[in-house]
């Protein structure tokens, strides 16, 4: 005899940004009761899902949680500031750092540095053996934005994609997280870690954490962000 019905699951809508992995977050939180959707947005609309309407209405609500990666020498703060958003009515859990890389095409000439021997390069470093490239920004590649914080890019990570593709034709170079840089990875381009920490002559690199708004906290975002964590469904929170 077959089980009777239980009703849809509850549906969280979880924003991402490039290079995000939430598998193993996704893998903990799914069950019978309950699933993820996966909104994709580029970085620089990553706060979108945050912010008031266009003509000031309220935020929409969803997606109820989202990934936010902010410089390490800056704050979730002040990126939610940027993007329009009273940091007052926001929760953010810093949860990892991401590590700085440049990515430049195989046939360059700092395609010869050696990280074992020399170990990351610096920016000093960089901006010697590049004095002659452009340093590309991949939201100079990005497409306008969607209008709805619910609908995906057509291309996510258009921007970062483009950039890759200049930069493996051998003009210029872009300087991306680790994990961006792995998620595009192409054949003809050569990621080479970058120095972090405090220096003029080092990157500060990123930090990356999940955001919502105070006014849409619930037990399933709350659970969430437990898998986030490590915690099993249902274990007890303190």
């Amino acid at each position: 005899m077959a089980a009777p019905e239980t009703g849809a699951p509850e549906t969280l809508f979880l924003s991402t940004i490039p290079g995000a992995s939430p598998s193993k977050w996704v893998d903990r939180f799914t069950s019978r009761e309950r699933r993820v959707q996966l909104v994709k947005r580029d970085v620089g609309t990553q706060v979108a899902f945050l912010a008031p309407g266009a003509d000031g209405s309220p935020p929409r609500g969803l997606p109820q949680l989202g990934y936010l990666r902010w410089s390490r020498d800056s704050s979730p703060e002040e990126l939610l500031r940027s993007g329009g958003v009273d940091p007052e009515s926001v929760h953010v859990v810093r949860f990892y750092e991401e590590d700085p890389v440049v990515c430049i095409g195989r046939d360059h000439l700092l395609a010869a540095w050696d990280v074992d021997r020399d170990g990351p390069v610096s920016w000093t470093e960089l901006e010697t053996a590049l004095d002659t490239d452009t340093r590309l920004d991949p939201e100079e590649f990005a497409p306008p934005p969607p209008e709805d914080p619910l609908e995906a890019p057509e291309v996510p990570g258009a921007g970062e994609r483009m950039a890759l593709e200049i930069v493996a034709s051998g003009a210029g170079y872009v300087v991306l997280p680790a994990s961006v840089a792995r998620m595009f990875g192409r054949k003809d381009v050569m990621t080479l870690p970058l120095a972090q920490g405090p220096g003029p002559d080092r990157h500060p690199g990123w930090a990356v954490g999940l955001a919502w708004l105070k006014a849409v906290d619930s037990p399933l975002v709350q659970d969430f962000i437990g898998a986030a964590k490590g915690r099993r469904p249902r274990s007890s929170r303190q």
